[in-house]
């Protein structure tokens, strides 16, 4: 299971994961319901982190045990899942698992390597795979974009704003001071107009 930060649900800070990723677990768990000779091993979930490297805490714990031999399929929703960088997805779903006798199965894709013929693994699956890599360089692109348009209408697009400022509780792309904490910055220029020092401001 992989869900990316950017595509994530979990502001709410009662979500212990985020909704895409129960639906992928709720997908799995249905399918694995229709084929009793597969036998669930163990769940592996990297819930916020992106699908272009591989540089993931349970997909690496997930190839220690390809490695290691305690696996011999693996199962996605879809091929995106297992990542989005064209040559590293490739190499895993094509070289890797097939020399270490690994099933791959991505059930959204009607992807099983066990009953794959020869135009799925080689043209079917790069192909997709090249459009969830190209995905993620569009996504990458317009979201730039977006915020480059943002920027110049005024608007404010950082996660957090300076000591000083708050979020606008009707509009999260405009700042307004907060009250409380305009007082203290109000002192803190008086203090330096007056010349002390940063180290006695702070103090």
């Amino acid at each position: 299971l992989r869900l990316s930060r950017e595509d994530g649900d979990k502001e709410d800070g009662n979500k212990s994961e985020s909704d895409s990723i129960a639906n992928q677990r709720d997908l799995i768990s249905a399918f694995l319901d229709k084929h009793p000779e597969i036998t669930l091993h163990k769940v592996r979930m990297d819930d916020g982190y992106t699908g272009v490297h591989f540089d993931r805490p349970d997909f690496i714990s997930m190839m220690e045990s390809v490695k290691n031999k305690e696996i011999n399929c693996i199962i996605v929703k879809d091929l995106s899942r297992l990542g989005r960088e064209y040559i590293g997805a490739g190499n895993y779903s094509q070289k890797y698992f097939p020399q270490k006798n690994v099933r791959f199965i991505a059930i959204n894709d009607n992807y099983d390597s066990l009953t794959a013929n020869s135009s799925d693994r080689y043209m079917v699956v790069p192909v997709k795979n090249f459009v969830n890599e190209s995905y993620c360089r569009d996504i990458s692109i317009k979201s730039r974009s977006n915020q480059q348009v943002k920027r110049m209408n005024g608007e404010y697009i950082g996660s957090f704003v300076c000591y000083g400022y708050r979020k606008d509780e009707k509009d999260k792309n405009k700042i307004v001071p907060d009250e409380e904490a305009a007082r203290v910055v109000q002192d803190i220029f008086a203090w330096k107009l007056m010349g002390l020092s940063a180290n006695s401001i702070a103090a």
